[in-house]
């Protein structure tokens, strides 16, 4: 890898090319910014959780009822997440919903079905409305990709940031390389977007392979793990998030489908939902994938989706919309000799996601106020890695918003970027280098690996205080392997950087999870040994930073919004 940097000079840093970064780059973009976008991918349009397509998206839309309004679903916020939520950023977001939705739709996105020549709307995971549109959405984000290109960003495919550039609790850019050139770039810039997704790969799932994820497997809590270096502040990292797949294939939309009049039974033929909760299968993610570790645990599995009862134009509906979001699904039951129009199919619980466990409008990462900037000055995060998240609109609106803090940030503040030390950056190059080639190291797979058997085993869905202090003293063990994580080319440079964030997140997780001393949402965190949700004592949300020995714990009234505990003098790092 090449010894220099090529030197980038921006307005606005938006780090990952998904939903959220694209759409925090469009108004800045419309401002007249100079925008440069760094991601993983290899094309804008299809890159992120959903390149490849997505079947629905959430809004309110304001069209006359009262239950499509913001402030009704505002109303059901603190309910739909527990009370664990800030309700200053959601508030923000759920107002903001109508106006990026058309927005969107001015794009090219055709959001109508086709067959009725309107909205398809329905209701699912809980929500106090239809607010869900169902629709065919494979060019989805390519509409949004091509928004940002017609606006001139200059866009880095292939390129990982591997470290933000902060000073004075101050960000000013980021180091970045290519994994096929071997190119490494220090971009100065007067605000930085951080929009990298959640942390996947951290736990074992159903098919034994990391990256047959149900959640983008790219996603390794990159954002995450470069704020939490830079002292910005993370929350909710305790509140994992798991769904419904079919058994021995990842994917998302399986749960879409009980929105439809698809039914969960056990081995007994049992429609057992409603024993959970009132709403049945409409209930939250975080119920429906509780409810079924429950009835495994109860003995009643194996566990089916059962579509038999409902009409053929629904299956044909259900059928068309399975390969939007996974365009491999058909053909996986078409191999498997499964014909889901006809006879029960078996599903299992996929892995862990560090996410939003299970609700909207509650996410797990790095806080942010009502502009979507976090606790670090200039530095602004959005999507799955901040700490409210409403799936892809959610990703939609919280990325335009930060966006336009971006717009707000350069315009606000005029002095000039801090000079970059060449030697310091220079060091970050040769620590990332040094894996290429050598010899008698530790294999990226084998070291996450270990991460995956660490939080499966010790961690999961049902935890206790013994088992989450092996988690960490294992996790920090681990940690000193790093320096000895081997890569046999630059793909594999950019695998060893991911493989160490995850395992980072890991411990950050088990750290929060620890210290939240309840049970709350069910699966998205479990204490065996505090088995109740406690309103009195934890009504709060468990916030993580980076301390002396690593990892540092506090906690905040969730009757305050997380930024009530930023501290953004130049002494918060």
């Amino acid at each position: 890898m090449a010894g220099y940097f090529t030197m980038l000079e921006t307005d606005v840093l938006v780090v990952g090319g998904g939903v959220a970064g694209s759409m925090a780059a469009i108004p800045a973009l419309e401002a007249g910014l100079k925008v440069v976008i760094c991601e993983k991918g290899k094309v804008l349009d299809h890159c992120g959780s959903v390149g490849c397509g997505v079947d629905h998206y959430l809004t309110v839309m304001d069209t006359g009822p009262e239950w499509d309004t913001p402030e009704f679903l505002l109303k059901h916020v603190p309910d739909l997440t527990d009370g664990i939520v800030d309700m200053v950023v959601a508030g923000r977001v759920i107002r903001e919903m109508p106006r990026i939705f058309r927005k969107i739709e001015s794009f090219g996105v055709d959001f109508k079905d086709k067959k009725l020549g309107t909205y398809y709307r329905l209701r699912s995971f809980g929500l106090p409305g239809t607010y869900h549109i169902n629709f065919d959405g494979t060019d989805f984000k390519k509409h949004i990709g091509e928004r940002v290109r017609k606006g001139k960003a200059s866009v880095l495919m292939r390129t990982m940031v591997v470290q933000l550039l902060v000073k004075d609790n101050r960000a000013y850019g980021a180091l970045a390389f290519n994994f096929r050139s071997g190119e490494w770039y220090a971009i100065r810039a007067k605000a930085v977007v951080l929009a990298a997704g959640d942390v996947n790969r951290i736990s074992h799932n159903a098919s034994g392979l990391a990256f047959d994820s149900w959640h983008f497997p790219y996603n390794t809590g990159d954002a995450q793990a470069m704020g939490y270096h830079a002292g910005a502040q993370l929350a909710n990292m305790e509140s994992v998030e798991a769904t419904l797949t079919p058994k021995g294939f990842s994917t998302q939309g399986l749960n879409a489908l009980v929105s439809l009049g698809a039914y969960f039974v056990n081995k007994s033929g049992e429609r057992f939902m409603f024993r959970y909760d009132k709403k049945g299968e409409n209930a939250r993610r975080a119920v429906l994938a509780d409810a079924v570790i429950n009835e495994y645990l109860l003995g009643n599995g194996p566990i089916y989706l059962d579509c038999r009862h409902l009409s053929e134009e629904m299956l044909d509906h259900m059928e068309h919309t399975l390969q939007v979001d996974r365009y491999t699904l058909p053909a996986y039951y078409q191999q498997k000799g499964v014909n889901f129009r006809t006879e029960l199919v078996e599903i299992s619980v996929s892995e862990l996601s560090i996410r939003r466990s299970g609700v909207y409008f509650r996410g797990s990462g790095l806080a942010v106020d009502e502009d979507g900037e976090t606790s670090v000055c200039g530095l602004f995060a959005a999507g799955d890695c901040a700490t409210v998240s409403g799936g892809i609109a959610g990703a939609a609106v919280l990325g335009h918003i930060a966006g336009e803090g971006t717009v707000k940030c350069v315009r606000k503040n005029t002095a000039s970027l801090p000079e970059i030390d060449k030697a310091a950056i220079e060091s970050v190059r040769a620590r990332a280098s040094a894996s290429l080639g050598r010899k008698d190291g530790v294999a990226w797979k084998a070291f996450e690996g270990e991460t995956r058997d660490v939080v499966t085993d010790y961690v999961g869905v049902r935890r206790t205080a013994k088992g989450l202090q092996m988690a960490l003293d294992t996790l920090r063990a681990l940690a000193k392997k790093e320096p000895l994580l081997k890569a046999d080319d630059l793909h594999g440079v950019m695998r060893v950087e991911e493989a160490v964030n995850v395992r980072l997140n890991a411990e950050i997780m088990a750290t929060a999870s620890l210290a939240r001393e309840e049970t709350r949402t069910g699966s998205a965190h479990w204490r065996l040994d505090f088995p109740k949700t406690d309103d009195k004592n934890w009504r709060k949300f468990v916030i993580v930073e980076r301390g002396a020995q690593g990892p540092s714990v506090r906690t905040l009234s969730v009757d305050q919004p997380l930024s009530a505990a930023f501290d953004r003098s130049t002494s918060a790092v």
